[in-house]
């Protein structure tokens, strides 16, 4: 499939309309995490909060109101994932430099991310192959938006020695593992012989 394809189908609707809201809200979150870090300010806080509920909302209706709504097409199959992937990136950038993440965390999304798109983009064009988002790859970008609120808000309760930001790191690079490994499963299967 070439890549001017993706633009022949339909590319107003209003699933492509919430996957675009992602795409501009991610750089915004990141401007209010810096701003927040500046000036220490409670109210950017809020905002941060109010744009990772929206890109988290968004991803979720995004995919379920296209099914819902007939309104699936192919640059939303393209676009979804990597909107997904941006969003992701910038907040963890942000929250890297200003609210103490983890870079070798950091670093290792970073990896796995590059490889999948590269991956993605190799078997989409290609193979003519749309790979759909694993069942551990969804519950890694569960834990990545309980990664954002517990740096965001700086929780740091723990329970028998353990804090919340250590707990939803440690879920992320579970599911990071998990679902790097069927990931790399799926593309290999198809890529060899284009079969589910």
């Amino acid at each position: 499939m070439k890549i001017r394809e993706i633009f022949e189908d339909r590319i107003c609707t209003f699933s492509n309309f919430l996957t675009v809201i992602r795409i501009v809200a991610a750089p915004f979150l990141g401007y209010f995490i810096y701003l927040e870090s500046k000036t220490g300010h409670p109210d950017y806080i809020c905002y941060e909060i109010v744009l990772l509920v929206i890109i988290i909302l968004s991803d979720f209706f995004d995919g379920f109101l296209a099914r819902l709504m007939n309104q699936v097409t192919k640059l939303g199959q393209f676009l979804d994932p990597l909107a997904d992937k941006f969003a992701g990136i910038i907040a963890l950038t942000f929250l890297v430099l200003y609210k103490d993440f983890p870079l070798w965390v950091y670093i290792l999304i970073l990896a796995r991310e590059a490889l999948a798109v590269a991956a993605g983009v190799i078997l989409f064009a290609k193979k003519d192959v749309d790979v759909k988002p694993n069942f551990f790859g969804k519950l890694f970008a569960c834990c990545l938006a309980l990664v954002g609120i517990a740096y965001i808000f700086s929780l740091d309760y723990s329970f028998l020695g353990i804090t919340l930001k250590q707990f939803s790191i440690f879920l992320v690079v579970l599911f990071y593992i998990l679902g790097g490994f069927q990931y790399a499963r799926t593309y290999i299967r198809y890529y060899i012989d284009k079969k589910f």
